[in-house]
């Protein structure tokens, strides 16, 4: 799926609108081709409806934690690998209470904490990837964490990841998004990032954002040029 688009405050991705940096570009939107959940060592009969992360672990239930998979076509990538200072591909989910009315939502409050890591066997919808995730020592091959909070839009960037899929394209396994790593027991009571996944009609549905932002510098130049131009109009209004 190919989109672009100069953002002022929001950008749209299949019809919903995404908050974003002001002045960037989406060069492209890629949608995940297929996402599940696994809760505990099972993948859940769910994973149509929603994607769930958890901190379970954290609270002393290991064996209840919820972690989400996506796929990317690799057909759907770009074939040259983004490069320093170029732009960057960010994992875009949306937070949505009432996919999962029954359980704990995160909130600004209490949020969890997610992050994206590797997987290093072939995408199994049916049995799981439980044992292929790539977390390293206490999650240090972690490659992009975020705090999900309330109801919102919330982003990963996994620059570094797709430009893996790009250079080795037998890699591209899809990914994990974890909270095995990184939270803490704030109440002995669970959060739950709950999204909308692949197919969602009543939200957006998971998606790579390639995203293009103006140099900071071009920035600094467009502020000082309006303001220079705002105090050139307040002398003429004064004279």
């Amino acid at each position: 799926m190919f989109r672009q688009m100069t953002l002022g405050l929001t950008a749209v991705v299949v019809g919903f609108c995404v908050s974003s940096t002001a002045n960037a570009v989406v060069l492209q939107t890629i949608a995940a081709d297929d996402a599940y959940y696994t809760f505990g060592a099972n993948v859940s009969a769910n994973s149509g409806i929603r994607l769930l992360g958890d901190k379970a672990a954290d609270i002393g239930f290991p064996d209840s934690q919820s972690i989400s998979f996506l796929k990317f076509d690799q057909s759907d990538l770009p074939t040259t690998p983004f490069g320093p200072g170029g732009p960057k591909v960010e994992l875009v989910l949306q937070q949505d209470n009432s996919l999962a009315p029954t359980l704990i939502p995160a909130s600004n409050r209490r949020p969890v904490v997610l992050s994206v890591y590797d997987l290093n066997g072939i995408f199994d919808p049916i049995n799981g990837n439980l044992a292929d995730i790539d977390y390293g020592l206490d999650g240090a091959n972690s490659i992009a964490t975020t705090a999900v909070g309330s109801n919102g839009f919330y982003r990963w960037n996994i620059t570094d990841l797709v430009n893996q899929w790009i250079l080795d394209p037998l890699s591209n396994n899809g990914l994990a998004l974890s909270g095995l790593f990184g939270n803490t027991n704030i109440d002995d009571r669970n959060s739950y990032g709950i999204f909308h996944t692949v197919g969602s009609t009543t939200g957006a549905a998971p998606a790579l954002f390639v995203v293009s932002e103006p140099p900071v510098v071009t920035l600094l130049a467009i502020g000082l040029l309006t303001v220079l131009l705002g105090r050139s109009v307040g002398r003429r209004m004064t004279r």
